[in-house]
């Protein structure tokens, strides 16, 4: 009998072990999850709306970390406790050797994770060397319009007099894309003269230790003290130094509002002005289609009253226009028009004219 204990008792404390080792696994698991999950969005992003091509070395980790994702997923599922079908004892029998695998699976993991922080994910897909900024007149056409804007606040990181950029206008005007297409071309230029281009996004529910870490992790801070510090202690590790001549940090924000402008103590504010009807036209035409477009001359009259609704914003005459692509008759158009003409644009619009 106390033989047959103790022998339990080891194959217990194996086990315990094993538990262990799967719980770490099955965490750090989930991690690698939301870090291949964020890699890839980003990298599709860049795919879809800059028609950039991924890195091959960032090709390369997705591929490996999906394939670590799976092969540790299958592990713990027929390695954790709950999925042993004939009771604890066959756990038991062979912990020694799981708890190896695990082990192993789980340094496996870890390593991949490691390797999952890029700061450039894609390059320019054309043939031949030279500057890899792309043409977004032909490649994005929420950018019609915006050219001149994304220049000039081009031009005002490069001069050392202008350290806080404000870019404010109305919601739809197109603030985002102009300083996607900003923070785009600091990362395709490598000797952009910063040291560190980093994004984060602002909410109105301000969750400053959420942007304190998005900074860290930008900067590569890592300091296992981090989070028993202050938030005076983590500005100062990993804070954006208020911009002057000599450090010649800048900072760049999108606001709809000219007094958040004002508050921030900007040197340069830029205002995003509406489309010319012009322009306007010219974009709903492209994204709803010429030919559509022509198809009929009540058509052609109801979509201009259809483009005018979208009051010269970039993003609703795109999303509106191709939502209007598949519609072929003079009814479906008034249909559209009378819509929007009960409502402005938004998601809850663009969903009712799908349906119709």
């Amino acid at each position: 009998m106390g033989k047959d204990f103790k022998s339990m008792v080891t194959r217990c404390i194996y086990v315990g072990k094993e538990n262990d080792n799967a719980k770490k696994l099955k965490t750090i698991t989930e991690e690698l999850r939301d870090l291949h999950n964020s890699v890839m969005k980003r990298v599709k992003m860049y795919e879809d709306q800059q028609k950039l091509k991924r890195l091959e070395k960032v090709q390369v980790w997705l591929r490996q970390s999906d394939a670590a994702i799976k092969e540790a997923e299958e592990m713990l599922m027929m390695y954790m406790p709950s999925s042993a079908s004939n009771g604890s004892n066959v756990m038991m029998s062979s912990s020694h050797k799981i708890d190896k695998k695990i082990c192993k699976m789980l340094k496996e993991v870890q390593e991949i994770k490691s390797r999952g922080t890029f700061d450039v994910v894609v390059e320019n897909s054309g043939v031949g060397g030279g500057s890899m900024m792309i043409s977004t007149v032909d490649r994005d056409d929420q950018t019609v319009g915006l050219e001149a804007v994304s220049g000039l606040v081009w031009r005002c990181l490069t001069v050392d007099n202008t350290g806080i950029i404000g870019l404010y206008g109305v919601e739809g005007v197109g603030k985002t894309t102009v300083l996607t297409q900003v923070n785009n071309r600091l990362l395709q230029h490598k000797s952009n003269g910063f040291d560190f281009v980093i994004w984060v996004f602002v909410s109105k529910n301000l969750n400053l230790e959420k942007i304190q870490d998005t900074i860290r992790e930008k900067i590569g801070f890592l300091d296992r003290s981090w989070t028993n510090k202050t938030e005076e202690e983590k500005a100062v590790k990993a804070g954006v130094p208020p911009p002057d001549g000599q450090n010649r940090s800048k900072i760049v924000f999108t606001t709809c509002s000219d007094d958040v402008c004002r508050e921030m103590g900007t040197q340069t504010k830029i205002k995003m002005e509406k489309l010319s009807w012009e322009r306007a036209w010219d974009l709903f035409k492209k994204n709803a289609g010429e030919e559509t477009v022509k198809s009929h001359p009540d058509i052609t009259k109801v979509a201009q009253e259809v483009a005018a609704k979208c009051d010269g914003l970039p993003l609703a005459l795109v999303t509106i226009g191709r939502a209007m692509a598949s519609k072929k008759t003079p009814q479906e158009w008034r249909d559209a028009l009378y819509i929007l003409s009960n409502s402005p644009p938004n998601f809850s619009v663009l969903r009712l004219l799908d349906r119709n």
